[in-house]
């Protein structure tokens, strides 16, 4: 006879099974029980592999069934389906039992106690089986307590615990420890799935707005986030899509079943055509962790076409885009090119307007890590109070107004990829020293917490200040000097490059054509010279501007002088030198002065620039022209 009680434990149900009571199919005796078929030791570590759930219990397996051995108990784990992955205790009973297959690589999904092994994958909390004739191996009786393992959110039933032992065992405790056992299995699952699900979720919210189609998932294709327009289009409510879409992705994000896709075509319900997915691999410490997805329609992208998937952000210039062919472009290119081949940490100095962001992101472009992100973050436009909460994120609670489930730092969001941090000098002494360990340990605490995040980027700086006179300040740390100043790059000024202003000049204003809508403009000798002629304080921006400017304003196709900014077309127009300042030994201003002769008006004027072309009667721009043509600079 089988009876049933209901045990005042919270959703503990306890059944008794008389001796008599065959437990195996057909009604065989306990000892004529044949053999059950085993996995091949093959077999077994690839349905461990693919078990997830598997490898966040195995820690608490080891350590729980070394603590049951000495109760001569053993603990075990099974999957969903009943095959056993685990099993640990008592090496006596672990023996014992395996005289009838109760060992890693069986299935006892439906043989061992089918009523009990249901009630356990069926999300009761604990079931409790007492026969004494049912796994017996000569003559012992076992008592059993189970427990089921569930996903977190969608309560899925991943498997149970089990802890079996002699039936003279306290049955109270084996019960109480196979729920504890699988509660903490359920503890760390749902600890590591929330880590998980933010690293996507961050990820989603770094994908720039648009009309796009966009919703993210875990590993398991379930649905994190969704943007609006994929909620009205697709019909997505809460955090649902059709199944066959959801194993779908699942199957493709599984990578021990085949590459990882980055396209699939699926058929949506409710929508007549295909749908083309296209998926944006989110990966946590090298594993793919779910993804964002980008539906489209699956026709417009025809047979062969590969759209790109969503990226958070990337780099639009390589070095075909810098242009400009004197000497000290070219050195700085070389140089630039030289970085993009390594992953040392780059300072890019130069003045405002210079093309820095330009240079960076060539580097960027040209480098390994091309496929990531690029984010650019102008550290000295970003009040200092809100700063570090941008560069390294904050936890949940930090801040009066903030995201309530915290936010990702722009380091977290261009890990795999490249951080530009432009004005790095105006970093705060305590983002410095942030700074500082981000770069040693290659991770990131967040403001408001206390656990680091591992973080892959690299970091190009930027600078118009001198970094060595900051930190003569005291405004700078030397030591975050020493570990970003690995590679320096000096980009020219324009004034330094006069070869260079009037390809640029072309160059801007046939940029400029397409954004007034006049085509076919041209620049008069007259204006080339005046530009050629222009100190340009600005730099490569404001030449941009001035180009643009003229262009919108010109009353004709060719641009004259008269069409440029008042204080580019006036002459410098510096007062006559006074004869103690200029050399003796000087020829007339209107003839280019020699080698000998520069260098002695450089050292009167302790190598100022603006006072010596003042004293020799000429404008700053044709003194770096003849400064250039001798290969003269300050060392």
């Amino acid at each position: 006879m089988r009876g049933t009680r209901n045990s005042p434990r919270d959703g503990l149900e306890i059944r008794a099974l008389d001796p008599d009571d065959a437990c195996v199919p057909g009604g065989a005796a306990p000892t004529q029980r044949p053999g059950f078929p085993l996995l091949t030791p093959e077999e077994l570590e690839r349905r461990r592999e693919q078990d997830d759930s598997y490898w966040v219990a195995l820690p608490v397996l080891e350590e729980f069934g070394e603590q049951l051995a000495y109760a001569q108990s053993v603990l075990a784990f099974f999957d969903a389906s009943g095959c056993m992955l685990f099993l640990g205790g008592d090496p006596q009973t672990t023996a014992r039992l395996a005289e009838i297959s109760f060992c890693p690589g069986a299935s006892w999904g439906e043989e061992l106690g089918g009523e009990r092994r249901q009630a356990a994958t069926s999300g009761r909390s604990a079931v409790e089986t007492c026969a004494s004739e049912h796994l017996v191996a000569a003559g012992q009786s076992w008592f059993h307590s189970a427990a089921p393992v569930v996903a977190p959110r969608s309560g899925e039933v991943l498997g149970s615990v089990d802890v079996t032992g002699p039936k003279n065992a306290n049955r109270a405790q084996c019960v109480v420890a196979a729920r504890a056992i699988a509660r903490v299995v359920d503890e760390r699952l749902r600890s590591i799935r929330l880590v998980l699900e933010q690293a996507v979720e961050d990820a989603f919210r770094s994908v720039p707005a648009s009309a796009d189609l966009l919703f993210a998932v875990d590993g398991r294709g379930g649905v994190l986030a969704v943007n609006e327009p994929a909620r009205r289009r697709l019909s997505i409510h809460g955090r649902e899509i059709p199944l066959p879409v959801r194993e779908a992705l699942g199957a493709a994000l599984r990578p021990r079943t085949g590459a990882l896709a980055g396209e699939l075509v699926v058929d949506w319900p409710g929508l007549t055509d295909k749908v083309t997915l296209l998926m944006s691999v989110v990966r946590y410490e090298g594993s793919a962790v779910g993804a964002v997805v980008q539906v489209r329609p699956a026709l417009s992208a025809g047979p062969r076409a590969r759209a790109r998937a969503p990226s958070v952000a990337s780099a639009r210039y390589d070095f075909q885009q810098i242009l400009g062919q004197s000497e000290a472009v070219l050195q700085a290119i070389a140089l630039a090119r030289v970085a993009s081949r390594n992953e040392l940490p780059v300072v890019l100095l130069g003045e405002s307007g210079t093309g820095k962001e330009m240079f960076a992101q060539a580097i960027h472009s040209a480098s390994t890590r091309a496929d990531g992100p690029f984010i650019a973050v102008n550290c000295g436009c970003i009040p200092a109070a809100l700063l570090e909460a941008e560069l390294f994120g904050y936890e949940a609670g930090t801040f009066t107004g903030g995201r309530r489930q915290g936010n990702a730092g722009k380091f977290e969001e261009a890990s795999g990829g490249t951080v530009f941090l432009d004005e790095v000098s105006e970093l705060s002494p305590q983002a410095q020293t942030a700074l500082l360990r981000v770069l040693q340990e290659r991770e990131v605490v967040r403001l408001g917490g206390s656990s680091p995040r591992p973080v892959d980027i690299r970091i190009i700086a930027a600078s118009n200040k001198s970094l060595a006179d900051e930190i003569r300040a005291g405004r700078f740390r030397a030591d975050l000097f020493f570990r970003l100043h690995v590679l320096s790059i000096l980009v020219p000024p324009l004034r330094a490059r006069p070869s260079d202003v009037r390809p640029l000049a072309h160059t801007f204003l046939r940029e400029a054509e397409g954004e007034v809508g006049c085509a076919a403009l041209a620049l008069s000798d007259a204006a080339l010279h005046a530009l050629e002629e222009h100190d340009w304080p600005g730099n490569v921006r404001e030449l941009r501007n001035v180009i643009l400017r003229a262009a919108a304003t010109a009353s004709g196709l060719v641009i004259e002088v008269e069409d440029l900014p008042e204080e580019v077309r006036r002459p410098p127009g510096p007062p006559a030198p006074s004869p103690s300042s200029v050399p003796s030994s000087a020829p007339p201003r209107s003839e280019p002065l020699d080698r000998e002769a520069l260098v002695r008006a450089l050292n009167a004027s302790s190598w100022n620039i603006a006072r010596t072309a003042e004293a020799l009667g000429v404008s700053r721009m044709t003194l770096y022209r003849w400064l250039h043509k001798h290969d003269i600079e300050r060392v």
